[in-house]
């Protein structure tokens, strides 16, 4: 940080380039606003968060063309489509294979004015009946999923996959294209019962906490993981699965249980759990990692740290206890406001908010959306490398997820030269392994610290609100670490500190879980760890709502906790004041 404490150097990333060979044809590409690119020496006049809450170990050249679809083109097509008044989006840069992001901002006070007409008449339209509006979006993604599973690419010639793959690339983008426009229409509802709440005096961080108990497809994922670790006390497998390796092999698990009485019952339910709730994937927009349902190790390695408890969790006491701690709460806040006119209003604002729930919808859309949209460009990529490997155009199937895009088109349109591509693989691949493991070591912000960011997407759930960037500005400490309080509740315990989503597995029970922030993919951990801690995040990033929704104390947003902290050291974590401390240092 500079010595004004404004400016946080960037020239570190300057003059990089994307991966070797690459030269980025920006003006190929149809972005509303601003494309994503690397790091110039202007752009230490905006803030930039580093994202490793969505992507923690950075991207190959396919998932970066994923990328532009979600979090660059995505966010400015929902913010252009909705004519959301204050953002223009968000936009990224890389910093080598890792994600940056800031605000895309609208300076104009004309334009914000002309947006705010036409925004205002579609929110009231859209949230008349979220329900209807929303199915419509499930069906229609439903449908796209149902149509790429039915597809056998071992019986499709080279170019009828390439025709696939292009579809799929296709539906990739319009599943962004509706996630942003939905998201941004709950965001700005969302605001308005927030502002409401300052207005009439009441605490506005118990927002999400008036909304929460709604069933998401990821705890009733969490729910059938625990129901398989009871089913296998039940068929006394436990010890099979407990037993082996600390590293899971999901080979190896599969040969040594089925050869018990009972095992081959439960391997086919394990099968059958993974057909309906394994299509997801660890990471965002990561093509190059394998699905649950590819190979399951993380819901082995859940289900095996599950049967390490001596109990099991009880999802319908804890649902009964979020409803009732949720009602209880909103009496009371509902008993802080005097005035009649003002209770009614509030009354209405929580009803919209409840039929058209963002805290909700933030976790259920990333079972349809984020962690599922990429699954048919990657099983369509393989299957397109797999006839390239055949005509000599490729090493290996893998070597696909280190071509851009541009440049995969360009080859199947006969103007690319394979041989020059194949060529570069192998220093692609060293490139993206040198920056990988170079990411404990990023700044988590870069360029001009602002007073405040826009964006409500930037502000509830990557936790950009004016209290955390004024922390920023004014210097960070370390003695007792602060952030936004997330989930009540005190919790001490040893910490364990996790990079990535891939390293879940290493995780166990009673321990305080210590992030950068976490996606679904983090959900199955919650019913083991006794408080989460994330250096980023807001009222409506995923630890906040998981951990409200499972009672555990959580904090979010303070900047430094992964950099602080230690695997090990003894952690106190007070989700009410949102403060944490470290008690005592461990042995790592």
């Amino acid at each position: 940080m500079s010595e004004s404490g404004h400016v946080i150097p960037i020239d570190q990333f300057i003059g990089r380039e994307f991966y070797p060979g690459y030269e980025p044809r920006l003006d190929a590409r149809p972005y509303v606003a601003e494309p994503l690119a690397l790091f110039g020496k202007h752009d230490e006049d905006r803030f930039w968060l580093r994202d490793t809450m969505h992507f923690g170990e950075g991207l190959t050249p396919a998932s970066i063309a994923l990328l532009e679809d979600a979090q660059t083109w995505g966010t400015q097509l929902g913010a252009e489509m909705t004519g959301i008044p204050p953002t223009a989006g968000m936009v990224n840069r890389l910093a080598g294979v890792h994600v940056y992001i800031s605000q895309v901002p609208i300076t104009s006070e004309w334009l914000m004015a002309a947006r705010e007409r036409r925004f205002g008449p579609l929110l009231a339209e859209k949230m008349t009946d979220f329900a209807a509006y929303w199915q419509g979006f499930v069906d229609e993604l439903k449908a796209g999923y149902q149509h790429f599973d039915e597809l056998n690419p071992a019986t499709m010639t080279r170019d009828e996959v390439w025709h696939a793959l292009q579809d799929a690339y296709a539906f990739h983008r319009r599943g962004w294209a509706i996630h942003f426009e939905v998201m941004y229409l709950l965001a700005a509802n969302y605001l308005g019962l927030y502002g409401l709440a300052i207005e009439v005096g009441l605490d506005a961080t118990e927002v999400p906490r008036w909304l929460a108990g709604e069933r998401t497809s990821f705890l009733a994922t969490d729910e059938r993981m625990w129901a398989l670790a009871m089913r296998a006390r039940e068929l006394g497998v436990d010890q099979a699965l407990t037993a082996g390796p600390e590293q899971v092999d999901p080979e190896e698990v599969r040969a040594r249980i089925t050869t018990l009485p009972g095992g081959g019952e439960w391997w086919k339910e394990f099968v059958d759990f993974l057909t309906t709730w394994g299509q997801r994937t660890e990471e965002t927009c990561t093509i190059d990692r394998p699905s649950w349902a590819e190979h399951p190790v993380t819901p082995l390695a859940t289900i095996r740290e599950y049967l390490a408890t001596d109990d099991t969790y009880d999802f319908a006491a804890a649902e009964r206890e979020v409803l009732g701690k949720r009602d209880e709460l909103v009496a009371a806040a509902r008993e802080k406001i005097p005035d009649e006119a003002d209770r009614e209003r509030f009354d209405t604002a929580l009803e919209a908010n409840r039929a058209a729930n963002f805290v909700w919808w933030n976790e259920e859309h990333n079972f349809l959306i984020d962690r599922r949209i990429h699954l048919p460009v990657r099983r369509l990529s393989l299957a397109l490398a797999e006839h390239l490997v055949a005509d000599g155009e490729l090493a290996a199937p893998e070597d696909v997820f280190y071509l851009f895009k541009p440049e995969l088109y360009d080859a199947m349109a006969g103007r690319g030269d394979w041989a020059r591509l194949a060529a570069l693989v192998p220093a692609r691949r060293d490139y993206y392994e040198q920056w990988r493991t170079r990411g404990d070591d990023l700044p988590p912000m870069v360029g001009t610290v602002p007073e405040r960011v826009e964006d409500p997407l930037m502000t509830e759930i990557f936790g950009l609100t004016p209290e955390y960037l004024a922390t920023i500005r004014h210097g960070l400490t370390t003695a007792e670490l602060r952030g936004m309080p997330a989930s009540g509740g005190v919790a001490v315990g040893p910490a364990r500190v996790v990079r990535s989503a891939r390293e879940i597995d290493q995780i166990r029970s009673g321990e305080i879980l210590v992030c950068g922030g976490t996606t679904t993919e983090w959900t199955p951990a919650f019913g083991i760890v006794a408080a989460a801690v994330t250096d980023t995040g807001g009222s409506l990033a995923h630890t906040a709502i998981i951990s409200r929704e499972y009672g555990i104390p959580c904090v979010v947003g303070t900047a430094v906790a992964t950099s602080t902290i230690r695997t090990g050291d003894r952690v106190r974590v007070d989700g009410e004041q949102g403060v944490v401390q470290v008690l005592t240092p461990g042995d790592s």
